[in-house]
Formats: structure tokens, C-alpha cells, sequence
């Protein structure tokens, strides 16, 4: 399973997580549904696509403040 080079083996694993981690914006959200608000990280694409969830309620209208 692995080659022997750990950091190569970990990157075939994750899928390219750190080209992923480069894409997410640490920022604060609320969702306009329930007004829950919250401080996180969610990968720009999903916030320029309006995909964002509320975990709260599961709401898609969310906004980044």
C-alpha cells in the first residue's frame, strides 16, 4: 500500500486535500432562515455557488459577513 515515501503516499490518500485547504476562506457566516452565525473555514466554490449550508438548520441562504 505504501511506496516508502510517506509524504507522497499520504498525498495518493487525501486526494490533494492541501490544493483543497488553499481554496478555503476563514471567515464569519449567518444564516438569514434562523439567524445562527458562525465563525469558520468553507472552500471558496461553495460560497461563489451559493451551496453553503447552515448547520443549524440546513438552510441554504447563508451570507458571509
Amino acid at each position: 500500500m505504501f511506496s516508502g515515501d510517506l509524504e507522497d503516499d499520504l498525498e495518493d490518500e487525501l486526494g490533494g486535500w492541501d490544493e483543497q485547504e488553499d481554496d478555503m476562506v476563514d471567515s464569519s457566516f449567518v444564516c438569514e432562515d434562523c439567524d445562527y452565525r458562525w465563525d469558520g473555514a468553507a472552500l471558496a466554490e461553495e460560497l461563489d455557488m451559493g451551496q453553503l449550508v447552515c448547520p443549524m438548520c440546513g438552510s441554504v441562504n447563508v451570507t458571509q459577513l
